[in-house]
């Protein structure tokens, strides 16, 4: 099972960087809208920690028997499709930032719970 969720957030998180870069120039366009060089140079930050985790949890071997990997992978699940949601309707770019920062903050409580 947990290796079914494992396998869902990687191919979720590689739908949502697939869908970011899809809509790169709108994203970027609306970020600069929202808040000029400081929201475009926030937001390209947060997705480049967004990407450098799904390398992470590309080259890491995860600890599938501890008893948190299943709820943490699930939430993050959740969140990224979430993710993707908001990166197709590109309206509100505030709302793209927080579900990046909430993915990365699930991916990295799945790397640092599972001590890797």
């Amino acid at each position: 099972m947990n290796n079914d969720r494992e396998e869902l957030l990687k191919i979720a998180l590689a739908g949502a960087i697939g869908e970011f870069s899809t809509n790169r120039a709108a994203i970027l366009e609306l970020a600069f809208a929202s808040g000029g060089q400081e929201a475009v140079q926030k937001l390209e930050s947060e997705y480049d920690v967004l990407r450098d985790a799904y390398f992470e949890i590309l080259k890491r071997q995860l600890d599938r028997n501890n008893h948190l990997y299943g709820q943490l992978i699930k939430a993050a699940n959740e969140e990224v499709e979430n993710l993707k949601t908001s990166i197709k309707q590109v309206n509100n770019i505030n709302d793209i930032i927080q579900l990046i920062s909430t993915v990365i903050n699930l991916v990295g409580r799945i790397l640092i719970v599972l001590g890797i």
